[in-house]
C-alpha cells in the first residue's frame, strides 16, 4: 500500500501539472512549477516515511541560486524540494526510470551523462538558461553519485558555472538515521530499495544550509564547501 500511495502522488502531481501546462500551451509558468514542486515533496516525505528536520535557518534569496551538497539517496530530491523550490541536475539514467523519469523532465530536470564532454557542456549551457532565464534555482550534487563517504573531492563545474554566471550558491547538508536505510548506493535497484525502505520504519532526515555567497574562485570554493558537507565542526571559507 505504501509504495503504491508514493507512485499514485507521482503519477496524479504529473498528470495535473501536464494538463496544466497543456492550458498554457506547453510549459509551466515559474511560479506554477514551484508550487507543484513544493507540494508534491511535502506530501511525498511522509509517504515514505519520512521526517524532514531543517537546521538552522535559509537565508532569503533574492533571486535563483544554485544549491550544491552531498548526495547520500534518491530521498535528497525531495527532502531539499521541501525547503526550496528547485529544479535538479540528475543522470541521464533517471530519464528512464519509470514514472520518475517522465515527472523529472515535465519539472525541467536537466539530465547529463556522466563522463561525457559534450554532455558535459550542454548540461552547463541548460544550467545557466534554468538560472538566469527561466529564473529556477537548481539543485546539484557536485560528487556525480550517491556515497556515504564523500571521499571524493567535489567537482568544481558547479562552481565555474556559478562564477561565469555571477549566481549566489549555497551549500547544504544532508543526514539521515538510520543511514543504512535511507542511502541508495552502487548496484542498488529503485523498486526493491523503496520496498525496503517503506518496511523499515520510520527514518529522520535532517537538512542544514551553509551560508550563500558569489563564487570568485571555483576550486578552492568546491574544496571548502566538500570539507564542510562531511564534517560539522568545519567553518566554511569564503572564497
Amino acid at each position: 500500500m505504501g509504495m503504491y500511495q508514493v507512485f499514485a502522488s507521482i503519477v496524479r502531481y504529473h498528470r495535473m501539472a501536464a494538463r496544466h501546462a497543456h492550458s498554457l500551451g506547453g510549459e509551466l509558468s515559474r511560479e506554477d512549477l514551484q508550487g507543484f514542486i513544493t507540494a508534491w515533496a511535502s506530501q511525498a516525505l511522509p509517504l515514505l516515511n519520512i521526517k524532514a528536520e531543517r537546521i538552522g535557518a535559509i537565508a532569503p534569496l533574492d533571486g535563483p541560486t544554485l544549491f550544491v551538497g552531498n548526495h547520500l539517496s534518491y530521498l535528497d530530491v525531495p527532502l531539499l524540494m521541501t525547503q526550496v523550490p528547485v529544479v535538479f541536475l540528475g543522470k541521464a539514467e533517471i530519464s528512464k526510470w519509470p514514472v520518475l523519469g517522465s515527472a523529472g523532465k515535465l519539472a525541467g530536470m536537466v539530465f547529463v551523462k556522466r563522463d561525457s564532454d559534450g554532455s558535459r557542456r550542454e548540461a552547463s549551457r541548460a544550467i545557466l538558461d534554468c538560472l538566469q532565464n527561466r529564473g529556477m534555482s537548481l539543485g546539484i550534487f557536485p560528487s556525480g553519485t550517491t556515497t556515504v563517504y564523500e571521499d571524493r573531492p567535489w567537482r568544481s563545474g558547479a562552481f565555474r558555472i556559478a562564477k561565469a554566471g555571477k549566481i549566489p550558491l549555497q551549500p547544504f547538508r544532508l543526514t539521515y538515521e538510520p543511514l543504512t536505510q535511507a542511502a541508495f548506493l552502487g548496484k542498488d535497484a529503485l523498486l526493491p530499495h523503496l520496498y525496503r525502505l517503506l518496511r523499515s520504519g520510520p527514518i529522520t532526515a535532517r537538512i542544514e544550509f551553509g551560508e550563500p555567497r558569489l563564487i570568485t574562485d571555483p576550486q578552492p570554493a568546491a574544496q571548502a564547501c566538500w570539507t564542510w558537507s562531511k564534517d560539522p565542526s568545519f567553518r566554511q571559507a569564503h572564497p
